[in-house]
């Protein structure tokens, strides 16, 4: 029997598979656009980024791409979402820093699907997005926090 958790998984696993295929056909300019509106509404965020922007759009392509076609498994996203979060850790990025991501993202594909786009869509990747910066944050807290010593036994 599945839980009103997993069956609301599986329904925006759907919903994020819908929505991505309105916009695959633009995806690159779609993640252009995304840093451009980025960069643009939060300038501070630049200097967290690369110089050369390139390798970073093929990295949050694949991300995306990868988060929306294992939603629906999230143990299988889960050692990748650990990683770029201890990344993300070691850049300085924050609470605050993934809520803006988050926005910026949403807005954009909602942009790019046009009229297409729908409250269903928004809500699909609202969770999802949450999900996965949540992963993300649980494994850089993880990281900054110190080992404590186990005491040997005499």
């Amino acid at each position: 029997m599945q839980n009103d958790t997993s069956v609301q998984r599986l329904e925006d696993h759907v919903l994020l598979q819908e929505s991505l295929n309105l916009v695959a056909p633009v995806a690159d300019q779609l993640i252009a656009a995304f840093y451009d509106r980025l960069f643009h509404d939060h300038p501070e965020l630049r200097p967290m980024f690369p110089a050369v922007m390139a390798p970073q759009h093929d990295k949050l392509l694949k991300a995306v791409i990868a988060l929306v076609t294992h939603y629906d498994h999230p143990e299988q996203l889960q050692p990748a979402l650990a990683a770029m979060g201890r990344a993300h850790a070691r850049h300085g990025v924050g609470i605050d820093h993934y809520a803006i991501v988050g926005a910026t993202l949403i807005g954009t594909l909602a942009d790019f699907a046009g009229d297409a786009w729908n409250d269903d869509y928004a809500g699909a990747w609202e969770r999802a997005y949450t999900f996965a910066a949540g992963s993300m944050m649980a494994a850089s807290a993880l990281a900054a926090t110190p080992m404590r010593e186990v005491p040997q036994a005499a």
